[in-house]
């Protein structure tokens, strides 16, 4: 018990400390409420983040990140915690300044502004929040018209579904898709309650061997391959994931999942996210936001807004191939051609309803056809995106000045 409570403590520790040094206020400005007895903690917090992070920070900022005033990041990713990634993205989009770059939250203290924003919510949320942590207990709820066919592993014990025996599991005893879907598409695993993509992996059975993607990170070189001469069941899958993963967790299984027709080809499939809120725990949900997460090739992902707007690119210029496949996405959203897109956010409205009072929920939807499917909701999401946009969109409306 002392070790998991020690190591818990230690993951404590490491979080960005929920203050804005040299913000508005006259030295910091704290973004959540807490009492004061949490005040020790939130100084070795603070300790952490200014003696040690700044040792591991170098090897963390991408080389091909644009050069930014040392002044700029000197306050925003050392003294507060701001990432380098986000100040090029706000640097991009004409943030210059360090007053300008204060007005936009840190990615880093999403949980504790989604905590100040919970505050007063029945129960914090809670109910709502482990409902979307679990993906197979949010699935089980979706209406079957938004969810595909999935598959807990190891399967939960509970009174009336016992734990699966394993060792006998018996062809009969897979479901009718798995087999149909590693020969085809293929079978995504991912970690029941993980979050930001973490062991998201698509596998696929060519007849002789079992092929392995990541579809939001990239695997090692050195990640270990199957040896199967027939499909993988059930637990040797989950065994191999497990290997890749160096986890040991449990796993959600579902068949691949394409979008519309109507909308360009893309590997992965073009994930749309929603973010849903309500004004009041009795108050009505609504669509806040929502954007695309467009594959342009399998190194380069872009932001778009439904009605064809983009993030600017960071790291590199696009390739003509690149440029013209955005062309082409742009165009489509700004034509309002994308109705399977309009899909995804009229349910994910409707997905709000059903949960227990939360304030806001950003969903994950494949704008399939002929209804659009859930891959998950998050509670805990990170606010850089929809800061990016919402900045944007207030530039944009702004009146030009002759």
């Amino acid at each position: 018990m002392l070790i998991p409570a020690l190591r818990r403590l230690g993951l404590v520790v490491q979080a960005p400390p929920p203050w804005f040094w040299l913000g508005k206020g006259w030295i910091f400005r704290r973004c959540r409420p807490a009492p004061l007895s949490l005040l020790p903690l939130e100084l070795l917090q603070q300790l952490h983040w200014w003696l040690i992070r700044p040792l591991r920070l170098p090897h963390r900022r991408p080389k091909d990140l644009p050069l930014l005033p040392w002044q700029l990041t000197l306050r925003a990713c050392w003294l507060n915690s701001y990432r380098p990634i986000e100040v090029a993205w706000w640097w991009a989009l004409g943030i210059r300044s360090w007053n300008q770059l204060i007005e936009q939250t840190p990615d880093s203290l999403a949980g504790a502004m989604h905590a100040k924003r919970r505050r007063h919510w029945p129960d914090q949320c809670r109910p709502a929040l482990h409902l979307l942590a679990d993906k197979a207990a949010l699935l089980a709820c979706t209406p079957e018209c938004w969810r595909s066919p999935f598959l807990v592993l190891p399967y939960p014990e509970s009174a009336h579904q016992p734990s699966c025996n394993w060792e006998g599991l018996k062809e009969r005893e897979i479901p009718a898709w798995w087999l149909e879907a590693l020969a085809g598409e293929g079978v995504v695993l991912k970690p029941q309650l993980g979050h930001a993509g973490r062991g998201v992996i698509r596998f696929r059975w060519s007849g002789t061997s079992l092929q392995q993607q990541a579809l939001f990170w990239r695997l090692p070189c050195d990640a270990p391959h199957a040896n199967n001469a027939v499909a993988p069941n059930p637990k040797q899958l989950l065994a191999h994931w497990h290997r890749l993963c160096r986890c040991q967790e449990p796993a959600l299984a579902a068949p691949y999942l394409h979008h519309s027709s109507e909308l360009p080809a893309t590997t992965p499939s073009v994930v749309v996210r929603v973010i849903t809120r309500r004004q009041s725990p009795e108050g009505p949900a609504a669509m806040q936001q929502a954007w695309l997460e467009v594959p342009l090739d399998d190194s380069v992902v872009v932001f778009l807004s439904p009605d064809g707007v983009s993030l600017p690119a960071l790291v590199r210029p696009l390739t003509p191939g690149q440029q013209n496949s955005l062309d082409q996405w742009k165009q489509l959203l700004h034509n309002g051609a994308a109705t399977s897109v309009q899909a995804c956010m009229d349910a994910a409205v409707r997905m709000h309803e059903h949960l227990p009072a939360i304030d806001q929920v950003a969903w994950d939807w494949i704008p399939a056809s002929p209804q659009p499917l859930l891959l998950e909701g998050n509670g805990g999401f990170g606010l850089l995106v929809p800061q990016l946009f919402a900045y944007r969109q207030s530039v944009a409306a702004q009146p030009v000045r002759p």
